[in-house]
């Protein structure tokens, strides 16, 4: 059976197993040449691998079996496993990490001193100026991808300044001036390129910048926005007009919290105040102008740069475009 280009690409050792009606583990011996199989079904299994052209990534030819196919997805030590952007996140990680064979566990921050025993690889979530799990897989020998800014070892990240720069900027060409920054703890000293790019256009536009640095809570982010704004708004001096028309919050839901606090007081959005978030996660971002990352993309780079690390190749940082979508709150 002739096999496309792209149908060689696409063959996994799940597929192979499917079409051999055999388990992935005999896959796995029949390719590397490992006992434990009678010829005759070892050279079905080769023969239905020629057929599809089976071409191994650089992963899928280190991940063949017991802990060494098991790949931990790390979260970050703030991080919740429920927020919908990691839900989406792992779904999309979870599909690309099985297309090449591999199996992927989820480790909560508290369980990152197990995961060198339990994963032959790692991909980091959520990591902080001080996060001590870089250099703890390291000194244990396990291949690891960061999601997330550059730094130590593999990276993949949307290219959230540009983004953010470019939201900022069209929201300065709509007239707006008073641009405030809605994001999670920015008095704390560690990189935030999203800040980064609202600070960049305000210096083109020669605007002075306004943070809404909001306390970190383990709840939603959402609920979080609505409290501290609605206080905020709550402290205000009666009739004293609002201290911003723009808030270019750092997550769809960041921006849908205030925009509801808004809302409930009678503020016009986007004519008064226009709300901007990030991510452009399905059903959340509903009528809210953000800015669109490609989870899926993202996850199959990771899987990719995994492949890259298992195989000894020198760490790079893949940065992905991100696209501005304009709604109605903006």
């Amino acid at each position: 059976m002739k096999q496309t280009k792209q149908g060689a690409q696409t063959a996994t050792i799940r597929e192979i197993a499917r079409r051999a009606d055999v388990s992935i583990a005999s896959v796995s011996r029949a390719l590397n040449g490992k006992p434990g199989l009678s010829d005759a079904l070892r050279e079905k299994i080769l023969t239905i691998s020629r057929e599809v052209a089976y071409q191994p990534s650089a992963a899928a030819r280190q991940l063949i079996s017991g802990k060494a196919a098991v790949v931990g997805i790390s979260l970050g030590r703030q991080d919740i496993e429920l927020r919908p952007y990691y839900i989406l996140l792992y779904q999309h990680l979870t599909v690309a990490l099985h297309q090449q064979g591999m199996v992927p566990i989820f480790f909560h921050h508290a369980q990152t001193a197990e995961l060198p025993e339990r994963a032959g690889a790692a991909i980091l979530l959520g990591e902080t100026s001080e996060d001590a799990r870089p250099s703890l897989l390291e000194n244990a020998g396990v291949p690891f991808v960061r999601i997330g800014n550059p730094g130590q070892g593999f990276s993949v990240a949307p290219d959230d300044a540009q983004g953010f720069y470019e939201m900022t900027h069209h929201l300065i060409a709509q007239g707006r001036r008073r641009l405030a920054f809605v994001g999670g703890e920015l008095e704390m000293p560690h990189p935030h390129s999203r800040l980064e790019g609202y600070r960049r256009a305000l210096d083109t536009a020669g605007l002075s910048e306004q943070l809404i640095s909001l306390p970190h809570r383990f709840s939603s982010d959402s609920l979080t926005s609505y409290r501290y704004l609605n206080r905020l708004l709550a402290d205000m001096p009666s009739g004293q007009a609002l201290p911003f028309d723009a808030l270019l919050c750092a997550t769809d839901e960041l921006a849908l919290g205030c925009v509801a606090v808004l809302e409930d007081r009678g503020v016009d959005v986007p004519r008064h105040v226009a709300v901007t978030g990030f991510d452009d996660l399905p059903t959340l971002a509903t009528g809210l102008t953000t800015i669109r990352q490609d989870i899926a993309a993202i996850a199959a780079m990771s899987v990719e740069l995994l492949g890259e690390a298992l195989a000894g190749k020198a760490p790079r940082h893949v940065s992905l475009p991100v696209t501005l979508v304009m709604r109605e709150t903006g």
